[in-house]
C-alpha cells in the first residue's frame, strides 16, 4: 500500500508546472517504433511522456510563446481531467480539427511545422500514425 501511494505521488508531481530552467531530455524508457506506442504499459508511456516529450515540447512552446520559462504541463494537451481519463487522447476539450483544412494562423502553422514532426520523433512513430487528430478530435464534416 505504501509503495502504491509513493508511486501515485510521484506520478502526480511529475505533471506539475515547472518554473525556472527545464529538464534535460532523456531517452525513452523503452524503444517505441511504428504502432508500438499503444502496446506499451502505462508506466512506460508515462515515462516517455514525462522525461522525453514534456521537457522537449515545453521548450518548443516556450520559444513559440516567447515566454521566460516553460509553462506546459501534462494537462496542456491531455486536459484538466487527464488523470481521470487515464491521459486518453484525443482530448475532447481541444478544438476539433479537420486535417485536410487546418485552421490558419501562427499557432496552427507552428503545430503543423514543429509540434507534429517533433512529436513523431519524440515517440518514434511515423506520420501515418501521428497527426492533428492524435490530440485534437476530428471536426465533424458539415
Amino acid at each position: 500500500m505504501r509503495t502504491s501511494l509513493v508511486l501515485v505521488a510521484a506520478l502526480a508531481l511529475s505533471c506539475g508546472p515547472r518554473e525556472g530552467g527545464s529538464a534535460a531530455p532523456r531517452a525513452p524508457a523503452a524503444p517505441v517504433h511504428g504502432d508500438e506506442w499503444s502496446k506499451l504499459a502505462f508506466v512506460d508511456r508515462h515515462s516517455v511522456m514525462t522525461f522525453t516529450v514534456l521537457p522537449n515540447m515545453a521548450r518548443s512552446w516556450r520559444d513559440f510563446d516567447k515566454a521566460p520559462y516553460p509553462t506546459m504541463t501534462c494537462r496542456t494537451c491531455h486536459g484538466k481531467d487527464a488523470e481521470a481519463v487515464s491521459y486518453r487522447m484525443p482530448n475532447p476539450s481541444l478544438p476539433p480539427i479537420d486535417p485536410a483544412h487546418p485552421p490558419a494562423g501562427p499557432a496552427s502553422q507552428f503545430m503543423i511545422t514543429r509540434v507534429v514532426p517533433e512529436m513523431i520523433d519524440l515517440i518514434e512513430t511515423t506520420p501515418a500514425r501521428f497527426g492533428c487528430n492524435s490530440c485534437h478530435p476530428k471536426a465533424k464534416k458539415s
